[in-house]
């Protein structure tokens, strides 16, 4: 039922954007000119005495008709997705006439200026097979293309806006359990914070030395309270600060977290918080 209700979803921006219909439509003409003169379709045969040079330009001009169907077929669509909601649905009807439409155009351009002998209905089919050939494979491939380029992107423009969001949360404020303000403190003078029973002891970095501040608090409750910041869960019973990382290690099957202090500080990464370690690692280090 759920893949039933994506063909009524609206298609994502990029499939409608002026730029990617303009793309498209060149890699098409380009696609099918390659495939026309390795496959040489279009009742080829009839051109068997003309040179290459005829034949390329003969293909080209076929390629130049259908082509205009595609670009006014585009236009009109380009029009419609501005004004209404366009879907899934919508969107593969919409192609699907497009090669029942370059077919027809074939089919005529065959009738009349190639004067092809066979039945009506074969060569149509014919040419319906042909035409999907001719744009379906270049049109998965460029929906293909476009779809991980969307995703890269939006990617790009998270990590971006988390880096940028990190760089300017520089104070980092702690309350205690009744939400009460404490302490604030610089992000960067921050190591990490250990859990004891229900309070929490949040270690820091002050002139070369490591200083404790313990607050009453629960670990569950902190970590909410410090989301958006670079200080993450590690262990059940830690939070690190990743701006503080100087290295993470595998001894033997288990991960460690070095921090970068004038002391040693070793904290363990236990395997429940061992891939979202690995993960937010990966994006803060964009």
């Amino acid at each position: 039922m759920s893949r039933i209700k994506v063909i009524f979803e609206e298609i994502p921006d990029y499939l409608k954007d002026k730029s990617t219909i303009i793309t498209q439509v060149m890699f098409v003409s380009i696609f099918a000119l390659i495939f026309i003169n390795i496959y040489a379709p279009f009742n080829a045969s009839s051109w068997t005495e003309m040179g290459r040079l005829e034949f390329f330009f003969n293909s080209s001009v076929m390629i130049l008709i259908g082509m205009l169907g595609i670009v006014l077929s585009k236009g009109i669509f380009f029009l419609l997705a501005v004004k209404f909601r366009m879907n899934y649905l919508i969107f593969g009807l919409w192609h699907l006439a497009e090669i029942v439409l370059l077919a027809a155009i074939y089919l005529v351009v065959d009738l009349v200026l190639l004067k092809s002998g066979m039945d009506l209905v074969d060569r149509f089919m014919s040419l319906l097979f042909i035409t999907l050939m001719v744009l379906a494979i270049p049109y998965i491939i460029s929906w293909l293309y476009l779809s991980m380029k969307d995703k890269r992107d939006k990617i790009e423009d998270l990590m971006e806006n988390t880096s940028l969001e990190f760089k300017e949360k520089k104070m980092i404020t702690f309350r205690d359990e009744t939400e009460k303000l404490r302490f604030s403190i610089k992000s960067a003078d921050i190591l990490y914070v250990e859990s004891t029973d229900n309070y929490v002891t949040v270690h820091t970095l002050e002139k070369g030395k490591v200083k404790k501040i313990m607050l009453r608090n629960t670990m569950k409750r902190l970590e909410k309270e410090l989301e958006g910041t670079l200080i993450h869960r590690c262990h059940r019973s830690y939070m690190v600060n990743f701006e503080n990382i100087k290295l993470v290690k595998l001894i033997s099957t288990n991960l460690y977290i070095y921090l970068d202090s004038p002391d040693e500080i070793r904290l363990p990464v236990s395997r429940t918080y061992a891939e979202h370690v690995h993960e937010f690692l990966n994006r803060v280090s964009l």
